[in-house]
This record gives structure tokens, C-alpha cells and sequence, in this order.
């Protein structure tokens, strides 16, 4: 008898049939039912833990024993004749199909009634945690948080190529519509990451238009095949559903400027914008004449957005792509730019890499070339402005280039961040939280600057003003590992070590064993020395990493050490040492005020005449 016969007899693959999809639905219905209840983190993953446990007991349980009139018997010892397994078999039938028409059932259920419900209630949630601070810039250029006529939001185009493989064209055909109508004076644009954030979502556009304060939507698709390219848009009021406008283009790639001045004009025309200067006659730039240079560009920022080190190295190759045929192209050298300017922070920050990489000088090249050549991009300005503030802490032509940045682009929410973080370092908190409103008003859906405010509330010591930031990025971008860091280390601030302990404990191994050490050494002073081992064993090369393990354990003489290391080799963060609280105790030490010259901080008027040299 054969082992498939045998397993077949012994009702074992029913009986694993049953189980996974039994599995299947309870964990299914536990990710849906218990936040409802504040459950723990741990609790929906030790339930997925013990089913994944109990499955090869099961199966060897349904091998050993089989189920009698006289109740449950070992295999062995049940003759053929007294078997009743064709009989069980038959119900496991019935149980499966069963379990299978519940489980189609909960799908259906939870694809068109609850998510549609969960999605609405993320967008409610995460926007009314921004509009207390946006409603404080009403007079500003992004101030007044009730939609107006003139507003627009440029929502991902659907990729309907026939491989659907052309996502990132269709992203950037979509991006760059949105690039030229956000820098027409009188409409008011969302931004990108706000924008794009319903990518996916089966949402309404009237909560789309709630949540990013626009009347208006511009949908759209993208066919592209070979060399050929058809862009579907329309136009859409979201208070009521009525088309203002609709229309399809065809072109071949080397048309695609043309089709969006065209769809950019469209759109001007039916909000009645009224267009001055040079954008009565052109409104989409046209930065190259070379089509695979353009979508080595588009490939590469789709990339560049998606963060994380992996993708940034793979945005690095497109880029390089893009220039070894347009060697002129603006664009590809900006995005250049951008990618080495974060690369250090997303090296030592990425659990797989925790290593520092120096590209400060590729950064300094590429920033240099993208502004020689078009010296109005707000992109290459504020590229070039990120690299001299975390490169060369070069404030003063970092200022210089963040206010040309804004002023050729004044809707740039990523140039009102950086240049926020900029003012931060310096201690200049009330220009730095103006900037983070304007930034939060233009994209309160990204992620990056919901953390990125977060951490500028904890720098002030505002940790629990800075918790509502960080669970509005976890809640745009629930894999986002730097909040989950900053969230953790403000409740540790809070001394509430048992939440603190809870999101730490869903943290990559390396940074999860770290920082559990420092709770348990601040919860009990006995494991002190283990937790100095492990975190002077493990911790990462980054300003932010072992010195503010080690501060918060009181252990400033090795702060110094590593500080003075970390700076050695030019680790990422060392602008910000002056206003991270854990070093505040270091400020009147010699060592650390020799650390703060190095990179020019604090300010002061009679800098330029001291000689100190910046670290750069």
C-alpha cells in the first residue's frame, strides 16, 4: 500500500484540509475582531504561533488514531470490517465545504462592507490627528483647511498595460501632471504622498476630498505598450460625482510632455485658473528629448519613494540609467541627488544593513550638476539643501537653497519638512513648527512627515504630544520600522515601560534585543551591566542609535566615547546631537561642546568670525 492511498485512508489530507482553512478563518476573524478590543500585539500573533504549532500534531493525530462507534481507537488495533473512516471521511467532506462557504463568505463581507469601513475610519483618524496643528496656519500659503474651489488632488493612474507590469510609468505620468499644476499661483494641490495614499483603496471621493481638503480629482489610466501610450483622465467635483472633464490621449513615448501640457491645460482651463507669465505658454516641463532616459527616471523615483535601502540602491541604478543616455537630464541627476543624500540614514536605520555609507561626495556632485542645470527646480534646490545640511552642516547655504527651493515651489511639503528639521537642529522651534504645519497641511497622508514631526515634539521633550504623530505614521504605513523606534523610546521616556516593551517586542531581532535590554535595565537597576553589553555589543553607527541607548542608562563618559567615534568616521545624525534630550546633560561638558563646534552649533552672530570649522 502505498503512503498516498494510506494517507488518503486514514483521512490525514482531510483532515489537513480542514485545519488550514479553519486556521485560515480564525485568524482571519482575530485580525479583524480584536483591535476592536485594544488587544496586546502579542495576542493575534501567539494565536497564528499555536495554530501553526498544533498542525503537525493534528495530522499525526488523524494518522494514529481513527474515530470509532466506540469512540476513538488506535489504527492498529481496528478491523477493517469494524472501520467506519469512509463514513468519517464523508463528514470531514461536509465540515471542509462548510468551512469553505464561511470562509468565501467572511471574504466577501470583509473586502466590500468592512474594509471600505476600516479604510474610512483610517482616513478620519489620521486626518483629524493633524487638524488642530494645520487649522493654525489658516493665513499661510497652505493654511485654509476647507476645500476650495480651485483645489485639486492628482490620485496613482491605473496601469492597464497588457503585462500590468508598468506601474512606475503610470505613478509618473500621474506625479508629473501634479508637478505642473502645483506650481500654478491660485490652485491649490495636494501632495504626492497625501495623493497617492489611496493608491489601492476602494475609498469614496467625497472622503478623499474630505481627508486631502480638495474639491476636485483628477483620475486617470495608463496603456502602454511597445511605443505606444494612451492616458485616460477625468476630471471629477467630489461633493457630488459630476464630470467637468474627460478625455483620452494617444501618443508614442517621445509624445508624452505633450499629452500632459495638454491634460495639464484641460484641467486649468475647467477650474477657470487664470495663467500667468510663461505658463500661458507652457505648463508641463519637457527636461529631455530621450524617451528611455525619461523612463529610467520615472522607474527610478518610483523606487526613490518607496524608501527603504534596498530600493534606494535599485533608484541609484535607474538614475545612472537615465544619464548614460541624457547626460543634460535635470531630473536624473536631482534624483540622484536624493537618493545619496538619504542612503546613510537608511543604511544604519535597515535591519539587514546597520553599517554606515559614505556618499557625500556623490551627493555633493550629482546636487551641484542637477542645479547647474536648472537652477529653478525646487527637487534639485532642495536635494542639494538636505545635502549640505546633513553633509557639510552648512547651514547658511542650506537655508539659502531650502527658501529658493520654496519659492520656485512654495507646495513642496518634502522641502517644508527638510527645511523644518534644519531650523530644529538649530534650536529654532518656532520657524521649525511652522514650517512642519505648512508641510502637514500640503500632505497630512505621508508618513514620513507625521514621524518626522513626532520626533521634532520629542526633541522639545513633548513626548506624549509626540505620540499621536507617530501612531498617525504607523497607521499610513503600518511597516514603517522609525516611528515603531520612536513611539517605543517616547513611552520609555514616559516610564511607561510595559507599552514601551509591547511595540518593541514586534521590532527586527537586532533592535528589538536592544532595546528590551534598556527597559529591563531601567525596570530593574541589577540588569544594568547586560544591558551595557548588549547595547555596546549590537548597537548600530549612528548618532542615534548606542550613544542614546547609552544615555538613557546614565553611562554618558561611553556617550562621549562613542559620540567622538561616531564623528570620526562621519556617522549620520551628528546634526542633530544638539537638540536630542538624552545628550542635554553633556551640554556644559568641554568634550561635548568641542563635538557641537565641530558642526557650528549653537548659532551664534559672531560665528562666521570664530574660525571654527564645520564638520563637513
Amino acid at each position: 500500500m502505498n503512503l498516498i492511498t494510506e494517507l488518503k485512508r486514514r483521512n490525514v489530507i482531510r483532515v489537513a484540509g480542514l485545519y488550514l482553512v479553519g486556521a485560515w478563518l480564525i485568524t482571519q476573524v482575530a485580525s479583524t475582531v480584536l483591535p476592536m478590543y485594544d488587544a496586546p500585539a502579542w495576542l493575534p500573533r501567539s494565536i497564528v504561533t499555536l495554530l501553526a504549532i498544533g498542525f503537525i500534531p493534528a495530522l499525526i493525530f488523524a494518522w494514529v488514531f481513527e474515530l470509532t462507534p466506540d469512540g476513538i481507537r488506535r489504527d492498529v488495533d481496528v478491523k477493517p470490517e469494524e472501520s467506519i473512516a469512509p463514513q468519517t471521511a464523508r463528514r470531514l467532506d461536509r465540515q471542509i465545504i462548510v468551512l469553505l462557504i464561511v470562509a468565501l463568505a467572511y471574504f466577501g463581507v470583509d473586502k466590500f462592507v468592512l474594509a471600505p469601513r476600516r479604510e474610512a475610519a483610517l482616513v478620519a483618524t489620521t486626518t483629524e490627528a493633524v487638524k488642530a496643528g494645520a487649522a493654525k496656519t489658516a493665513g499661510s500659503v497652505a493654511g485654509d483647511t476647507a476645500a476650495r474651489d480651485k483645489s485639486i488632488a492628482v490620485l496613482p493612474f491605473a496601469d492597464l498595460s497588457p503585462g500590468h507590469d508598468q506601474e512606475y510609468f503610470s505613478d509618473g505620468m500621474a506625479e508629473e501632471i501634479l508637478d505642473a499644476l502645483a506650481k500654478v499661483p491660485g490652485l491649490h494641490v495636494a501632495a504626492r504622498t497625501s495623493s497617492f495614499y489611496f493608491k489601492g483603496r476602494n475609498e469614496q471621493l467625497a472622503a478623499i476630498g474630505e481627508a486631502l481638503r480638495v474639491a476636485n480629482v483628477l483620475e486617470g489610466s495608463v496603456r502602454k505598450q511597445d511605443n505606444k501610450v494612451r492616458i485616460t483622465a477625468q476630471l471629477i467635483q467630489v461633493r457630488d460625482g459630476f464630470h467637468l472633464w474627460s478625455q483620452s490621449y494617444d501618443g508614442e513615448l517621445t509624445d508624452v510632455f505633450e499629452l500632459q501640457e495638454r491634460i495639464a491645460r484641460a484641467i486649468t482651463d475647467a477650474l477657470k485658473v487664470v495663467l500667468q507669465g510663461e505658463q500661458q505658454k507652457r505648463l508641463a516641463s519637457d527636461p529631455t528629448r530621450n524617451a528611455d532616459a525619461h523612463e529610467q527616471v520615472l522607474r527610478g523615483r518610483y523606487l526613490f519613494n518607496q524608501r527603504g535601502y534596498a530600493n534606494l540602491r535599485s533608484a541609484e541604478v535607474a538614475f545612472k540609467a537615465a544619464l548614460a543616455v541624457d547626460p543634460a537630464y535635470a531630473d536624473a541627476w536631482a534624483g540622484l541627488a536624493q537618493v545619496y543624500s538619504l542612503l546613510p540614514t537608511y543604511a544604519v536605520n535597515d535591519p539587514a544593513e546597520l553599517a554606515a555609507v559614505d556618499t557625500a561626495a556623490l551627493a555633493r556632485d550629482a546636487a551641484d550638476r542637477a542645479v547647474a542645470l536648472d537652477p529653478h527646480s525646487s527637487t534639485a534646490l532642495g536635494a542639494r539643501a538636505n545635502i549640505r545640511f546633513t553633509f557639510d552642516q552648512d547651514w547658511d547655504g542650506s537655508e539659502r537653497d531650502f527658501r529658493a527651493a520654496l519659492a520656485a515651489n512654495p507646495a513642496d511639503a518634502t522641502a517644508h519638512q527638510w527645511f523644518a528639521e534644519l531650523l530644529l537642529v538649530q534650536r529654532r522651534s518656532g520657524e521649525a513648527d511652522a514650517h512642519y504645519q505648512e508641510a502637514l497641511a500640503l500632505a497630512p497622508l505621508s508618513a514620513v512627515v507625521q514621524f518626522s514631526r513626532g520626533i521634532s515634539l520629542a526633541s522639545e521633550k513633548k513626548y506624549a504630544e509626540a505620540l499621536p504623530y507617530y501612531d498617525a505614521s504607523l497607521r499610513i504605513a503600518p511597516a514603517f520600522f522609525e516611528p515603531t523606534i520612536g513611539k517605543a523610546m517616547a513611552l520609555v521616556a514616559l516610564r511607561r515601560f510595559d507599552e514601551a516593551e509591547a511595540i518593541v517586542r514586534t521590532l527586527p531581532p537586532a533592535a528589538r534585543d536592544l532595546r528590551l535590554s534598556l527597559i529591563a535595565a531601567l525596570k530593574d537597576p541589577s540588569k544594568k551591566p547586560e544591558a551595557i553589553r548588549q547595547i555596546v555589543a549590537h548597537g548600530g553607527d549612528s548618532v542615534i542609535q548606542r550613544p542614546v541607548l547609552l544615555a538613557r542608562l546614565g553611562e554618558y563618559d561611553m556617550v562621549l566615547a562613542e559620540l567622538e567615534r561616531l564623528f570620526a568616521i562621519k556617522a549620520p545624525f551628528r546634526e542633530y546631537i544638539y537638540v536630542i534630550p538624552e545628550f542635554d546633560p553633556l551640554h556644559d561638558n568641554p568634550r561635548f561642546k568641542v563635538l557641537l563646534q565641530r558642526i557650528g552649533l549653537p548659532r551664534t552672530r559672531d560665528h562666521e568670525a570664530s574660525g571654527l570649522p564645520n564638520d563637513g
